[in-house]
């Protein structure tokens, strides 16, 4: 989930860059450098990552929220992107690194809270994801992900009830938010019912 600040749209911006051209066709001369792309704003590059990652270009939406944060590191909403297309380029350590950073500026960030106990799973840090996890869902019960998170940290642990409990609290109120989770979520709950 990207972040966007309130008020903002997201429009597809046009980046033309002028390349001179040589003043005649003759192969002896020399053609003159591309002139430099313009330097964009810190929001123009975020919104510009923003559209490369729902094109799907994580690597274009990383280097986009990369100069932002370059720009404006006190923006939570540029870290916030930056990892989360850190995270889906499989990037882990830059994720957590830039999920640290907004947290750094706005401690009490549930998403932020979320993202770094979903990371924490992912280095198998369960106790420091548990806390994460916790800490999003005290800071907002009506947030989903955190439950879906509290889910996976349960079942890994082997709290079945506990587990239980976060997916159907997760598929209550906010499938819609995530709808590739809403079939993992079921499905867990599932096995877990069945006592696997």
């Amino acid at each position: 989930m990207l972040l966007r600040p309130s008020g903002l749209r997201l429009t597809l911006m046009a980046l033309l860059a002028a390349l001179a051209l040589a003043g005649c066709a003759g192969s002896s001369q020399t053609p003159t450098a591309a002139a430099p792309a313009p330097r964009l704003s810190a929001q123009e590059y975020f919104d510009q990552g923003n559209v490369l990652y729902e094109q799907g270009d994580l690597q274009g939406a990383a280097n986009a929220f990369r100069e932002a944060t370059a720009l404006d590191d006190q923006d939570v909403g540029y870290w916030h992107n930056l990892g989360v297309a850190y995270y889906g380029l499989n990037a882990l350590e830059d994720a957590r690194t830039s999920f640290q950073r907004g947290l750094a500026l706005a401690p009490d960030d549930a998403q932020l809270n979320y993202l770094m106990g979903v990371v924490s799973i992912q280095f198998d840090q369960l106790s420091e994801a548990e806390s994460y996890l916790t800490r999003a869902n005290q800071l907002n019960p009506e947030l989903p992900e955190p439950y879906f998170g509290l889910g996976v940290l349960y079942r890994l642990q082997g709290q079945r009830e506990q587990a239980m409990a976060a997916f159907e609290t997760f598929l209550k109120i906010g499938p819609g938010q995530d709808p590739a989770a809403m079939p993992v979520a079921e499905s867990e709950l599932e096995a877990l019912r069945a006592g696997q």
